[in-house]
């Protein structure tokens, strides 16, 4: 139980972190501005992460590069079916658009995810760098 949920869900964002930082510290080196950074970071890493899941996806191994785009991408999934699709029949799967189908919706969930997540940070990130450089917001 342990190191089935409960590692994933604290190490597995560490890494992310890591890696996301890794990404904004290269895009700076790279010259891109700093209001921009943060987000270009998440945006890249949801992209890689969420392509990279539904690419390995058939394996149970998939789930540990995209805890949280899996997860929602599993629930959007469900209500994909409840709601646009035919819930008695034993196709449903086939029944919903084919974005919404696992392993696209995966892409989808973890670029949103991840976009959102980048969105937040970088309004954080350009309201301290607004006020450390004086121009303080009324």
């Amino acid at each position: 139980m342990f190191f089935g949920i409960i590692v994933p869900l604290l190490i597995l964002p560490a890494i992310y972190g890591l890696v996301i930082l890794g990404l904004v510290i290269v895009f700076r080196k790279m010259q891109v501005p700093p209001k921009k950074v943060v987000l270009l970071g998440f945006l890249v890493f949801g992209t890689a992460i969420g392509f990279s899941t539904a690419w390995l996806w058939p394996a149970d191994s998939s789930f540990y590069f995209n805890v949280f785009g899996a997860l929602l991408g599993d629930q959007v999934y469900d209500l994909s079916i409840q709601h646009f699709g035919d819930i008695i029949s034993p196709q449903a799967h086939y029944t919903i658009p084919w974005v919404l189908r696992i392993p696209q919706v995966y892409v989808i969930t973890s670029i949103v995810v991840y976009a959102l997540i980048g969105l937040l940070l970088q309004l954080v990130y350009n309201r301290r760098l607004e006020i450390k450089d004086g121009d303080k917001i009324p």
